[in-house]
């Protein structure tokens, strides 16, 4: 019966608290005001919050069964997404573009006049055939959205298939992070129950800026239960961790009480999904966009002003009647015309051109091991200059091995285990055991091969294989309740300490290890020769350092201390001795410094980490680019030294400069440190204390030792102040405020901390700083893309707008009718974007300099060509309009006589055939930017897409001419008039070599043709572009998401912050 009842309990268990209990937890103004630790203490503290949720603080959750029920009661960590937009709903966006609703409407009108003059059975071809043209256009424009977003929801998936560590019965086990559920020790809503010097930025919840400390539950309530705290008293320090803040340092554990859409974020996500928010060269190309736009409807009006005139003169002398149906059907295809005019010179195809060699660039950069998180990071890294990197694990391969040992007074190098008969067993114990006590990380070994997976922190990973070697698995120390405390490492103490159980005296005993100088300045003794303990004065830790840690160190060697010390027992009460409880309630209340002070050396470990073998000719790939590489690491001056000339970051045989290598502390104090300052909007920023001096370390500095975390935000900062832009790569989480702060900033996807990775821009999936310069390529090349586009652009579009103005004053009527003019914007929109904004990129990128962030879009180079090309292009029209007729028989084909068809209907063919073979074989020429090279067909080879479009595009070109009849208003054309038109086009790429060779490039430097403001994301969508044409899917959809959840939100926001 007794039993029954128990099994009844436990299975009642989960009925004592549902989501809803655990949500409610992680509400703001209830963790403020003290109602969520009260809450917590209700359900029994941690431990008892654990037991309900059949978990435990220390082993995790027990068995998969208990994973399952988890899972089943308190949901799963799938990611939050947004409803993908289906293809219909893109269509219907694409309908909002303003002029196509007016064209669409003045269709319908030229259909009804139609049908009035010629009947049912011919009256209704033309508008008939507008609509379809513009079927076509609304139709492609939406399934390159819908294969952008597929493609980038793909992307998004990827970021979320990240792994994380847990404890799951008393095991750390590496799982996917969408498989974690309530209940686990692990970024989702939990209570920390483990940890030290957690700090958090909580402003995406709270807006405010200030970093807020995480404690313990079980500190955290001691603390509030002595009064200890102020702030923990009042609230603002607490055990919750939030889903969707930020950790910017410490380590620790945390109790997993709410996963997936159960979060703080999750539930905003629910509510806020958006799209990416325009990237800079977005906005920067929207006033370019703006320009044409104004151009185009300039011609536009002009256009409309000569046609309405040349009605006017035929009314007057009686050609046509005033009050006719000839006169509102001639009123009604001018103003066709002028609508057209608008459609093809406002570029829509700049925004799709953007999205589409953004997205292609993402796909073709995760293939090449770079994962973009932040769209605009591609573009950026186009115009980096500068590459502060990470040592450990971005330049180093981050595989460490303990290849030298200082034991006992003696030197011991490479095979270091094979001294252990040698050394006192005491030693061995007292070393291995601080390794073991003192670690995170949990390394595996193969059963096949007999060798380690390094899982982990590395250098915790190479001591442990070295402890192992000595026969002290950390299994056998770690998880254990002999542990009493653990401080973490962190970069402000550069050492790690736990303090444990010593069944030998009963009490307490911490074991340190940490940067070699720091730990060995607080040591009082060290273990000498038989394992016996000898004072340490001064002279004796001189002696060391320069013997032994610096020795080390110009090997390359990176240097950690081992030691330990025994508190007195008799510093207590004899009724704690042996009594595990009150010893970790001790343990707990010293400060941290003053339990890992008066230290006995134990080892000095030197430890080895390669050089990835890419990176020093990828560093001089990066010098050839124009880039300057500093390394920013923790390690000492000697090591950072010898690493960076191993590189090529310093140059090897030579003596570094005065300013070239410096220690943190030294950069720190010469620049003066961070400041706090305000902009001209009253907002608060941080900037360089000194800057004057910041310039002359800016110039020459390449190494920076024993840096901090606030040493490389400093140096971040300044350089970005100085109008550099600025490349950050890290692993670590003292490695985040740089990234944040960074124009670009690069995680490992492999040994990179989860903070790390939340703080970047880019995750390098295999660690490898050459994928920095993959980043760097594409980079550049989608800025080469996007010119190349607006190169073939600009050129059709002040051809058209020119030809269609002239034709109109001279010849009464535009040279391209609607139909024709709607084809040559889907060629020159999203065939073009096509085409041109999926180039790959060329080798020859990486051997100029980057671009700045004040450089024009439109270089003087690609005016040369737009201009070169126009006025080629436009004598070549006007001669076909006015000179053709003298050399050619272009009379009208016998089987179109009598048809409803221009007198000059071939005469207008070969002008809309000449002009769309014009602008593929321009297509061609725009591929190249650069002045020096000549040939057109360099490369031509490396994007077969492009000659895919270009061939489809001649393909449907000559079905529209020869076929095209009545509905597109053409003649076929002879064989003799294909060729002439085919001449035509190959003239261009031959003028346009010409005009390379004959024009310098320094004749077109003053030559600006647009202006290139940048368009802030506020006012996009007042341009005119924007309100001539349609607004971008993006902002569409935010401004949908916006309006439809502004309450929801408000109210959410308001209870959080409520107090």
């Amino acid at each position: 019966m007794k039993y029954q009842q128990q099994n009844d309990i436990e299975g009642q268990r989960h009925s004592l608290l549902t989501v809803e209990d655990l949500t409610d937890l992680f509400i703001l103004n209830k963790i403020n005001d003290g109602q969520s630790m009260s809450k917590v203490k209700t359900f029994g503290d941690d431990y008892g919050l654990a037991r309900k949720l059949n978990s435990d603080i220390k082993q995790g959750l027990g068995t998969e069964a208990d994973v399952q029920k988890n899972r089943e009661s308190f949901g799963d960590n799938i990611p939050v997404e947004k409803e993908p937009t289906t293809l219909c709903e893109l269509i219907m966006e694409c309908l909002e573009d303003t002029m196509l609703q007016i064209l669409l409407l003045a269709a319908l009108v030229s259909t009804i006049i139609g049908i009035i003059n010629e009947g049912l059975a011919t009256g209704w071809t033309e508008g008939a055939t507008i609509f379809f043209a513009i079927f076509l256009i609304i139709s492609i424009t939406a399934g390159n959205n819908y294969l952008k977003e597929k493609q980038f929801r793909q992307l998004r998936r990827r970021l979320d298939d990240g792994k994380c560590q847990v404890i799951r019965g008393n095991k750390v086990t590496e799982i996917a992070t969408k498989d974690l559920v309530v209940g686990d020790l692990f970024v989702v809503d939990g209570l920390m129950i483990q940890g030290s010097t957690v700090k958090m930025d909580e402003s995406a919840m709270t807006g405010e800026s200030d970093e807020i400390k995480k404690l313990p539950y079980q500190e955290m309530l001691q603390q509030k239960q002595q009064q200890q705290n102020q702030d923990a008293a009042r609230g603002h320090i607490s055990p919750f961790l939030i889903s969707g803040t930020k950790c910017l340092d410490g380590t620790g554990q945390m109790l997993v009480l709410a996963v997936g859409q159960n979060t703080i974020s999750g539930q905003l996500k629910k509510l806020l999904i958006q799209d990416n928010p325009p990237t800079p060269l977005q906005q920067k190309l929207e006033g370019v966009a703006s320009d044409i736009g104004k151009l185009g409807v300039i011609v536009s009006i002009f256009t409309f002003i000569a046609l309405m005139g040349h009605l006017g003169y035929d009314i007057y002398l009686g050609k046509i009647q005033f009050q006719s149906l000839k006169t509102l059907q001639v009123i009604v295809e001018s103003f066709m015309i002028s609508v057209t005019i608008i459609v093809v010179a406002v570029p829509e195809g700049l925004p799709l051109a953007v999205t589409i060699a953004l997205a292609y660039s993402v796909g073709k950069m995760k293939d090449e091991q770079n994962l973009v998180k932040n769209l605009s990071s591609c573009e950026i890294m186009g115009g980096a200059n500068n590459i502060c990197s990470d040592k450990t694990g971005t330049l180093t391969q981050n595989i460490m091995q303990v290849t030298a040992l200082y034991v006992e007074k003696n030197t011991i190098k490479n095979d270091v285990h094979t001294i252990k008969s040698k050394l006192n067993k005491n030693t061995i114990e007292l070393m291995c055991e601080s390794i073991c006590y003192n670690s995170n990380a949990f390394p595996q070994k193969d059963k096949v091969t007999n060798k380690w997976i390094q899982i982990g922190n590395k250098t915790e990973c190479a001591l442990l294989e070295c402890a192992d070697n000595f026969n002290y698995n950390f299994s056998q120390y770690r998880p254990s309740d002999k542990i009493l405390r653990q401080i973490p490492f962190n970069s402000k103490r550069k050492k790690m300490s736990t303090a444990v159980y010593n069944s030998k005296t009963q009490f307490i005993r911490v074991y340190t290890k940490g940067a070699s100088e720091i730990v060995l300045n607080q040591c009082i003794k060290m273990v000498g020769a038989n394992g016996v303990e000898q004072l340490l004065d001064q002279k004796a830790r001189d002696q060391i350092y320069n013997d032994i840690i610096q020795a080390f160190a110009s090997e390359s060697l990176r240097t950690i201390a081992i030691a330990y010390r025994d508190l007195d027992p008799h510093s207590q009460n004899s009724s704690v001795l042996g009594q595990i409880p009150q010893l970790t309630k001790f343990a707990q209340s010293i400060q941290e410094d003053d339990l890992d002070k008066d230290l006995v050396l134990v080892a000095i470990a030197g430890i080895k980490d390669p050089i990835r073998p890419d990176v020093p000719n990828s560093i001089k790939q990066c010098h050839a680019s124009g880039v300057t590489v500093r390394m920013v690491t923790g390690d000492n001056i000697l090591t950072a030294t010898a690493i960076a000339k191993e590189c090529g970051i310093l140059q090897t045989g030579k003596m570094p400069g005065q300013y070239e290598v410096l220690e943190g502390k030294t950069f720190r104090e010469f620049v003066g440190g961070l400041k706090t300052s305000k902009d001209k909007d009253g907002n608060e920023i941080k900037e360089v204390g000194n800057k004057q001096n910041f310039k002359i370390i800016a110039r020459d500095m390449k190494v920076m030792a024993r840096a901090s975390p606030e040493d490389k935000y400093i140096l971040v900062t300044g350089l970005i102040a100085e109008g550099n832009v600025i490349a950050v790569t890290g692993d670590g989480t003292n490695d985040a405020p740089a990234l944040k702060k960074a124009d670009v900033g690069f995680a490992m996807g492999i040994t990179g901390s989860d903070v790390a990775k939340d703080a970047a821009d880019i995750i390098l999936l295999d660690d490898n700083f050459s994928s920095i310069i993959t980043a760097m390529k594409w980079g550049r090349n989608i800025y080469d893309c996007i010119r190349k586009f607006i190169q073939f652009q600009l050129t059709v579009n002040l051809v058209a707008l020119f030809m269609s103005f002239l034709g109109a004053v001279v010849l009464k009527e535009s040279p391209l009718n609607t139909i024709e003019m709607l084809w040559v914007n889907l060629i020159m929109d999203t065939f073009a974007s096509l085409a041109l904004a999926t180039e790959p990129p060329n080798i020859t990128v990486l051997e100029r300099q980057p671009y700045k962030r004040e450089d024009k879009i439109v270089s003087p180079t690609m005016n040369r060509t737009i201009v070169g090309g126009s006025i080629y292009q436009i004598v070549v029209l006007c001669g076909i309009l006015f000179v053709l007729p003298k050399y050619m028989d272009l009379s009208m084909p016998e089987e179109l006589i009598g048809q409803k068809f221009h007198k000059n209907v071939v005469q207008m063919s070969i002008f809309f055939q000449s002009f769309v073979v014009m602008q593929v074989f321009n297509s061609i020429t725009c591929r190249q930017l650069d002045y020096k090279t000549i040939n057109p067909f360099a490369n031509a080879c490396n994007n077969p897409l492009f000659w895919g479009v270009q061939t489809f595009t001649l393909i449907i070109q000559c079905i529209l001419i020869q076929f095209g009849g009545k509905f597109v208003k053409v003649s076929h054309l002879t064989l003799q008039q294909h060729l002439l038109c085919i001449g035509f086009g190959v003239g261009s790429i031959i003028f346009s070599c010409l005009v390379k060779l004959i024009i310098p490039e320094k004749w077109c430097q003053s030559v600006s043709l647009f202006r290139e403001d940048i368009i802030t994301e506020a006012n996009m969508d007042d341009t005119l572009a924007s309100k001539l044409r349609r607004k971008s899917t993006t902002r569409q959809r935010n401004r949908k998401t916006e309006n439809s959840d502004f309450v929801t939100v408000r109210s959410m926001q308001q209870s959080h912050q409520r107090m």
